[in-house]
């Protein structure tokens, strides 16, 4: 019924344009503007909503697009942000976690439409570089926030809202470049208002790159286009935009592996450096497939590795067609369409609905040199010649195509008294995981399994409804003091059903499939309260939230035979005051987040062999967030902000993988902590900012900090990255023209890293107890670095016409 209700609301909406289009009467762009932000209110927090918020405007976002960078390294410039890329430099994959949580714990909208993944829960940023140039501005909550559509915000929520259509005709183009043959090209343009009604926009950026990382060489881009009628005097605004993405990058997830065992770390001032892997050259080492090729001698001198007659290994990795790593590539195509009606019924209602579809289909192609047969379910196969082939060579293809299709219907009410809100989200998933094999090493075993140039050796389909409504409102109890509350009910069902990419062994030695049968359903009741106060300058709020989330995909392909795991639930307390005054500002916000069966890696292994991500029974995260700033003259400003948290497992059981001295298996060592740090959790994570702004020039200092981070959660510091600081400096000037067609030039150079610091952002450790040598206190153990470039450039012309 709701739906039915939704729908009439678009096809009464769509009415009222055709009568819109009878006036024809001028357009107002500030009425575009509120009419814009009615699509996007649903998911945004207002003025004065009692939640840590963070936004970032069209300039900032507009500058950034100029970078090829993705997103999540711009975010990283508020409280509390970690981001890392995978090829070293931003461009390509990219990652980020808020207050600690990963991709998949963060919300993620374009128009209200959620971009998450609906089974893996998380945005891959890996070709949505230029989606900055599209957008109008972007809000990050931290913590729960107000409700949204979509996976559950468990970190935090990402809102990004489209530019409002240009009504003036606009070209501009734009072309950058800068270190390891990195380049951004692009063009937006807006046709402004034709037969007084109609605006059409579009918007075309790629991005290419050698890759700091070796092998991270790719190219990703994405296009814009969007249709807009409208008539003011109605206040009715209709839109189609088609928002598209592409990647094929060079994969890097291995990063650069050391460890007590392979590349010893230095100590220097009290923590771990990463000089000898830089002085050796492995700072852009990628053992992804250069661990294969490549080793080192004791003054780190590399070489060739060479077989058994003497010739160098990497002659036998050179397939058929002469290069394997042409084949180790990431590949990702994304469509969205979204079709909205936004209705300005009078000087109190407003409403707004959207249709959207997605569509998404990508694969990544990895060489898997030397590998059994049974790795892929194959039998050991008996050669022509009497030999039986255990091992050989493979390319392997793993990949998925989805299609996700909802609505959206978003309601308001505005009165003296205060303000009310609902709306529903309807969206279902349709998806297909499939596992190929496009080489064979061995041609004879190629023919007898490969067809039409590759064999599958996994499929398996998923559905996934997910139907939410909310109701929330803003009481203004006085002129200075707001009571805030939502209510948002939520229902999902997952089902997936196939064969996996997990093998059993059989009693009779064969490799069978790991059997997908998941149905599931949940439902989720979030509630929020909150209060806050303004008055002169003066802003401070206190509110609870309550959020639940259903596992990931993951989480039960993994889990082998295990009982099926269970949805997660926090209860978020925050409180926070701020002063703003005419020349300077300072805030404060404290956060308490109690989970209850939050997903961490405990080292145990399924029956099937996968790493189990296990419900915890207690966890939290407790910390401030702090931001300043100061403009002491017109042409200079200082700013700072800085999260420091705490970030703890109540209980925590690790189960530790344990050997003989001969690397037989044992049973796992069991290690039991108390209070122990989450993984991934920097303690602090600090901000400084200089803004110089003199006449058309413009110069940003910005200087970032990141405390150590622990690889798993034992708190080990062996196990854990240090601490790292990094400095960019950024210079713009633009050109105003007015006689040559050219409005403005805008140039720009990007300085990063400017101290040339060698450090990783991000990385994973595997950990065992090997007989004597190896015990507890000191474990054999290989940690997996992703490196960023040392000192890298970018400079950018841009054309106003």
């Amino acid at each position: 019924m709701r739906l039915l209700y939704a729908v009439a609301a678009l096809i009464l909406s769509a009415a009222g344009i055709t009568r819109a289009y009878a006036q024809g009467e001028k357009a107002d762009s500030t009425r575009l503007r509120t009419m814009h932000e009615i699509i996007v209110n649903g998911v945004r927090a207002t003025d004065h909503a009692p939640f840590a918020v963070s936004n970032v405007n069209g300039k900032a976002l507009e500058d950034f697009s100029h970078t090829g960078k993705e997103l999540p390294f711009l975010f990283a410039r508020t409280p509390g942000i970690v981001a890392w890329g995978e090829n070293g430099l931003g461009t390509g994959t990219a990652f980020m976690r808020i207050r600690g949580a990963a991709g998949s714990r963060i919300n993620i909208t374009l128009d209200g439409v959620p971009l998450n993944s609906p089974e893996d829960q998380t945005v891959f940023w890996a070709n949505m570089n230029s989606y900055a140039s599209i957008l109008q501005n972007a809000q990050i909550q931290r913590g729960v926030g107000t409700s949204t559509n979509g996976d559950g915000a468990f970190g935090g929520s990402v809102a990004l809202s489209t530019k409002a259509v240009s009504l003036k005709p606009m070209l501009e183009l734009t072309g950058n470049y800068g270190s390891y043959n990195t380049y951004n090209v692009g063009g937006n343009f807006s046709t402004g208002m034709l037969l007084r009604h109609l605006v059409i926009e579009g918007a075309y950026h790629h991005t290419g790159t050698d890759g700091y990382i070796h092998g991270t060489a790719g190219n990703s881009g994405s296009y814009f286009g969007g249709i807009t009628w409208m008539n003011t005097s109605r206040n009715v605004v209709v839109s189609y935009k088609n928002i598209g993405n592409y990647e094929h990058t060079g994969q890097a997830w291995n990063g650069v592996t050391a460890g007590n065992n392979d590349y010893s770390m230095n100590t220097y001032d009290g923590i771990r450096s990463y000089a000898d892997l830089y002085k050796a050259g492995l700072g852009r080492y990628n053992s992804l497939y250069e661990s294969y090729i490549t080793e080192y001698d004791a003054n780190w001198n590399p070489t060739l590795k060479k077989d058994e007659t003497g010739k160098p290994v990497a002659e036998r990795y050179l397939m058929r067609d002469g290069n394997p790593w042409s084949r180790t590539t990431d590949n990702f195509w994304q469509n969205h369409n979204l079709l909205s009606v936004a209705w300005q019924v009078d000087s109190h209602w407003s409403t707004s609905a959207t249709l959207h579809y997605t569509y998404g289909y990508g694969y990544y192609d990895e060489f898997r040199p030397n590998n059994k047969l049974s790795k892929y379910g194959l039998s050991n196969y008996t050669l022509s010649s009497g030999k039986k082939l255990k091992k050989t060579d493979f390319v392997r293809q793993k990949g998925l195509e989805q299609h996700t299709y909802g609505l959206l219907w978003n309601t308001t009410y505005k009165g003296k008294r205060g303000d009310v809100q609902a709306g529903i989200a309807a969206q279902q998933f349709e998806g297909n995981h499939f596992g190929r094999l496009t080489y064979m090493a061995n041609e004879e075993l190629e023919k007898a399994y490969m067809k039409d140039g590759r064999y599958t050796y996994y499929d398996s389909d998923a559905t996934k409804g997910d139907m939410s409504a909310y109701l929330k409102g803003t009481l203004h109890l006085t002129p200075s003091i707001d009571a805030f509350a939502d209510l948002q009910y939520r229902y999902i069902h997952y089902y997936t059903n196939g064969i996996n990419d997990r093998f059993i062994a059989q009693p009779d030695g064969s490799y069978q499939n790991q059997r997908l049968l998941i149905n599931q359903d949940y439902n989720f009741l979030n509630p929020k309260a909150g209060i806050s106060y303004h008055r002169g300058g003066h802003e401070a709020y206190a509110s609870f939230a309550l959020a639940h989330r259903e596992p990931e995909r993951n989480n039960f392909t993994n889990n082998g035979s295990y009982p099926a795991p269970e949805a997660e639930r926090v209860l978020d307390y925050e409180a926070g005051y701020s002063y703003q005054s005419r020349c300077w500002y300072a805030g404060a916000s404290a956060y308490f987040m109690n989970y209850k069966d939050q997903f961490v890696q405990t080292g145990q292994a399924s029956d099937i062999g996968e790493p189990l991500t296990t419900n915890i029974k207690e966890s939290y995260r407790l910390g401030v967030e702090l931001s300043a700033g100061v403009a002491p003259c017109k042409w200079l400003s200082l700013s700072a902000n800085a999260a420091l948290s705490m970030n703890k497992i109540k209980d925590f059981d690790e189960y530790v993988e344990t050997y003989d001295a001969a690397w037989g298996w044992k049973e796992p060592t069991v290690n039991h902590y108390s209070n122990s740090t989450l993984a991934f959790s920097p303690s602090a994570i600090v901000n400084g900012f200089i803004d110089l702004h003199f006449g058309n020039f413009t110069a940003t200092w910005h200087t970032n900090l990141v405390s150590k981070q622990y690889l798993d959660n034992t708190e080990n510091d062996l196990r854990s990255l240090p601490r790292y600081t990094q400095t960019d400096i950024k210079l713009g000037y633009d050109i105003p023209l007015k006689h040559c067609g050219v409005r403005n030039i805008a140039l720009g150079l990007d300085l990063n890293n400017i101290f040339n610091r060698h450090y990783a952002a991000s990385g994973y450790v595997y950990s065992a107890i090997v007989g004597e040598k190896y015990h507890n206190d000191n474990r054999y153990y290989t940690i997996s670095y992703t490196p960023m470039a040392g000192f890298h450039t970018m400079g950018h012309i841009t054309l106003t016409f």
